[in-house]
């Protein structure tokens, strides 16, 4: 396999974080953190230095975001088995009834021999503290008291469970695994061991269970979670990586070829935009859509109890919106502490309102504003007209239209052994000014041979892990050129959808996938959903069918439409579906009322790609068809025609694609999204 540059493996584990609380009335509850992160460890241990350290800005801002004001920092060689456990017991001594907790790890993981006898395997599961040596050869004789056991973390998780009562809540997430192994191209940088720890004269005891065994997420107790019954506070487990999966660090792409955690990556992106009504099942949902675009070789998974709202369903339906830091030039510009980390790129069109705004464009008051530079943490904006210096902490800034930022695709023709192919695919792709040739090493795809029967086909494969977008592609015709052109297209298409995450007040929907009964008659024979569960996420084999549950969560009736985005990265409508002589699908069958559910009649197959796929649900307050611009191939029609925002995201992404002059933002207001991830794997276990 080949490395891409802006991933780097991390197999060890990683993150605890407990972000969002239930509320109790009776008492002034806490937003409490503790951020654990270890990244350079002694040289004698055996442990590679890690981009810990790099992570802790990340969580910070999330939990800046999320009003989080008690935040405690443990680092490197403060981290010890023994800081650990007396930082956890000083803030379990802190914590009060009702109060909301995080915890978030950063370091190496792995198994250790199990000495209690309770798992199946014969290892506890680990986290690597500072001083833990990573084999017996690193430190003779060692008995494991340096490395944190799952068991004793559990035991004291139980006990700030306890202490905070079935009103707190605890969301625990683990940015790594300790399933690391061997890196592609052997200069990735690795979290956590492969190899068991098996300490001296504790051989692993097997031990066999009855039923179908699924691995648990790292670090995931085995005990019941329920909180209301048992007065113990509610919490969940959300891990970077499934068994047997490396975890990957996310190269920043600001130049400065630094490292972060890709699960605290994208829990800063998601925290961001929480609605009120989203359970941690579907901010589960949002991380593994987003996951697929800075790690998409890796599955992250969720235990406990994900089926409840956040925040206990009381947040404010508040159009996301960004403080001032600072005036500049005579109040003529603003910064503000978003960048392209949250698509806040050049050219983005704002308004500045009075706080307290919950809906930009009903604000009687306010100033324009257009980003004229966008780093990934912060961004200038040029006012239309100077802001008063007395005016910074009565402002917010609100996204009104959102530039598409950067499109490009990196790809690369190395591998193309063809002289004259690989000169007629150039003379192709250059002509597209946002795909940008260069080597392998650097490369988000590039185009590999296949020679059959007489025969050349272009594959286009994802750098990551080697997935064929699409079909092979026969190069034996003057037009197959276009082909390529077309499928690189679709997989920038697919990109940019995955970033494009509107919200508006009174839009909101839920998606549900529905096994259906092998022979059912219709889309309401259905099935028990549990049998198709995996760590939180729905599995289906090509042998399955299912069913398609939309329910209006909003205010607003709107119209939607549902867009497939499969593990290649290549992008297709699935409803309404494709228009034929005897199929007459029309967008304005799919409307849906405020709190109404609906079962759409056609059923769905399920086909490779293999991987982690996501449905979309975009929904606007008209009827649109997408199925005119997935795929747009003419250029003259431009976006005229296009009669809705939402036909213009797919039309105005293909047409930058392909450098054409014409719009070059997106409207925020009045669409709204929803994405739904699920496994496709070739056969489903029983």
């Amino acid at each position: 396999m080949n490395l891409h540059p802006n991933r780097i493996v991390r197999a060890g584990w990683a993150a605890l974080v407990g972000l969002l609380l239930l509320v109790n009335p009776l008492f002034a509850q806490t937003k409490r953190a503790l951020v654990i992160a270890i990244g350079k460890y002694p040289g004698a241990s055996g442990w590679q230095s890690i981009s810990s350290a790099n992570d802790i800005p990340l969580i910070r801002a999330a939990l800046a975001y999320q009003k989080f004001t008690d935040v405690t920092v443990l680092q490197d060689d403060k981290a010890t088995k023994t800081g650990i456990i007396n930082a956890l017991n000083t803030l379990i001594g802190q914590c009060r009834p009702g109060d909301q907790v995080v915890i978030h790890f950063s370091s190496h993981g792995q198994q250790i021999s199990d000495d209690s006898n309770d798992e199946l395997d014969g290892y506890d599961e680990a986290i690597v503290c500072y001083g833990a040596p990573a084999s017996a050869s690193a430190k003779p004789n060692y008995d494991g008291s340096q490395h944190l056991r799952d068991d004793e973390l559990n035991q004291l998780i139980e006990t700030l469970r306890g202490k905070l009562g079935a009103s707190g809540d605890i969301l625990l997430i683990a940015d790594a695994c300790h399933s690391g192994t061997i890196s592609r191209g052997g200069i990735a940088k690795i979290r956590g061991n492969s190899q068991p720890f098996n300490l001296s004269g504790k051989a692993p005891q097997v031990r066999s269970a009855p039923g179908r065994q699924v691995a648990k997420p790292f670090l995931a107790p085995s005990p019941a979670r329920g909180g209301v019954a048992t007065g113990l506070a509610p919490y969940v487990v959300i891990s970077a990586a499934k068994a047997g999966e490396l975890n990957y660090e996310y190269i920043l792409p600001d130049g400065s070829d630094k490292g972060v955690g890709s699960l605290s990556y994208v829990i800063n992106k998601v925290l961001r935009s929480v609605n009120p009504s989203e359970t941690y099942r579907l901010l589960f949902n949002r991380i593994v859509a987003e996951m697929k675009l800075v790690a998409p070789q890796q599955t992250p998974e969720i235990d406990g109890d994900y089926d409840r709202q956040l925040f206990g369903g009381k947040a404010v339906q508040q159009v996301p919106y960004y403080p001032i830091q600072q005036l500049t030039d005579s109040g003529k510009q603003l910064i503000i502490a978003a960048g392209r980390l949250e698509t806040v790129n050049v050219d983005t069109q704002v308004r500045v309102c009075p706080a307290g705004t919950t809906d930009p464009m009903q604000a009687s008051s306010f100033l324009s504003g257009t980003v004229v530079q966008a780093g990934m943490f912060s961004a200038t904006i040029r006012l239309e007209k100077p802001l008063p210096a007395d005016q910074q902490l009565k402002q917010w800034v609100f996204v009104t239209e959102r530039s598409f930022g950067d499109l490009s695709v990196a790809l690369s023709l190395d591998s193309l052994r063809n002289g004259p192919l690989r000169t007629a695919a150039e003379n192709v792709l250059k002509a597209l000014p946002l795909v940008k040739l260069t080597s392998v090493k650097a490369s988000e795809l590039y185009l590999s041979q296949l020679d059959s029967a007489g025969v050349s086909y272009a594959l286009v494969r994802k750098t990551t892990d080697g997935f064929v977008v699409g079909k092979p592609i026969p190069v034996n015709r003057p037009t197959d050129g276009e082909t390529i052109s077309l499928r690189v297209q679709n997989y920038a298409q697919g990109k940019f959808l995955q970033t494009y995450n509107p919200s508006y007040p009174g839009i909101g929907l839920k998606l549900e996938l529905i096994p259906s009964k092998p022979g059912g008659r219709d889309a309401t024979d259905t099935l028990n959903r549990a049998g198709f569960l995996q760590n939180g996420l729905m599995m289906f084999s090509p042998t399955d069918k299912a069913s398609v549950r939309i329910t209006n969560t909003g205010s607003l009736r709107v119209y939607f439409s549902l867009i497939d985005i499969q593990p290649d990265g290549g992008v297709s409508v699935v409803f309404p579906t494709k228009e034929t002589s005897v199929n007459h699908d029309l967008p304005e069958n799919y409307v849906i009322e405020p709190g109404k559910t609906l079962i759409i009649p056609r059923r769905l197959d399920f086909s490779p790609p293999f991987g982690t796929e996501t449905f979309k649900v975009l929904a606007a307050l008209e009827k649109f068809d997408l199925r005119n611009v997935v795929g747009l191939r003419s250029l003259d029609r431009g976006t005229r025609g296009l009669s809705n925002v939402l036909e213009k995201v797919f039309g105005i992404a293909q047409l930058v694609m392909r450098g054409t002059e014409g719009e070059g933002t997106l409207p925020e207001t009045a669409v709204g999204s929803f994405s739904y991830p699920f496994l496709i794997v070739p056969t489903r276990p029983q």
